[in-house]
């Protein structure tokens, strides 16, 4: 069976009605502002590897997190910081999931060209980027396939990206591609 890991999780949530981020900029020392770079206040965590970006309408958006604990512990993680440095936090925030990534390898080579003739994939250009963009309908889904037989999906779920996966794989069993199993696990 093909393994899918998550590489990449993505999400929003609001922490308070609103934040001063030159402020927190001087109060938290290892956040990075810069309002002529990007509106927003960076804090990077090594642990789980990832980083939030805080808006000063009190939005926050977290990527790097590979499982969902992760993303609780990051959350909590923004909150603490916040608290201590005398922002009035909201502590149970709904969490949404934005995007997610995850990846297979199928340890085959896939030609590329006759693979995106054969999916009519309209634009292919292995000089620009060395892999075929697939743009999947259902679910709505975007699938990067590398010759060397690694496959990289966004979708909104860990479980959208499977299927897309899934059915990927099928599509790569009708161009004939020779699989032991062609159904995707997590």
């Amino acid at each position: 069976m093909t393994q899918v890991q998550v590489e990449n999780i993505i999400v929003s949530f609001s922490v308070a009605s609103a934040l001063d981020l030159p402020k927190l900029a001087e109060i938290l020392p290892d956040a990075r502002f810069d309002s002529c770079d990007a509106p927003a206040l960076i804090l990077q965590f090594p642990h789980p590897h990832s980083m939030a970006a805080l808006m000063a309408s009190g939005a926050v958006m977290v990527t790097g997190p590979k499982t969902m604990d992760e993303v609780q512990d990051v959350v909590k993680m923004v909150q603490e910081r916040l608290n201590i440095a005398g922002v009035a936090v909201e502590w149970s925030p709904e969490v949404l999931v934005q995007n997610v990534t995850v990846s297979t390898h199928i340890h085959q080579e896939i030609k590329l060209r006759s693979l995106a003739k054969f999916l009519q994939v309209p634009e292919f250009s292995p000089r620009t980027f060395p892999g075929l963009v697939y743009k999947g309908e259902d679910p709505n889904t975007v699938i990067l396939l590398f010759d060397s037989g690694k496959m990289v999906c966004n979708g909104k779920s860990v479980e959208e990206a499977t299927v897309a996966l899934k059915k990927m794989l099928e599509k790569l069993v009708s161009f004939g591609i020779k699989m032991e199993e062609n159904v995707c696990q997590k």
